[in-house]
């Protein structure tokens, strides 16, 4: 799921969710997105992510400066951190609200 988010960040693929990605879907900026809304999840969870999304802006500019490279560890790093703070939420015997 993110590595081709599509439909969870306002992409919606032309020839349907099936078929492979076409080359206008912009890999980078729906994990870029899907990271942020991850993000906005974990704040109402009350957990503190204010150097996380710092980070975000970081990737978004690095793409921006057309260093993908450098955009995507960034991105792979905060999502890496959302996952883990999602696996500690659903720990038996923590309240799922």
């Amino acid at each position: 799921m993110t590595q081709w988010p599509r439909g969870l960040v306002d992409y919606v693929a032309t020839d349907g969710p099936e078929h492979a990605p076409s080359p206008d879907e912009d890999r980078d900026l729906n994990r870029l997105r899907l990271a942020s809304r991850l993000l906005g999840f974990a704040r109402a969870r009350g957990h503190p992510v204010d150097e996380a999304i710092a980070r975000l802006r970081r990737a978004d500019q690095a793409f921006r400066e057309g260093d993908r490279g450098k955009g995507r560890r960034i991105v792979d790093d905060v999502l890496t951190e959302v996952e883990a703070l999602a696996d500690s939420d659903a720990r038996p015997g923590k309240p799922t609200s």
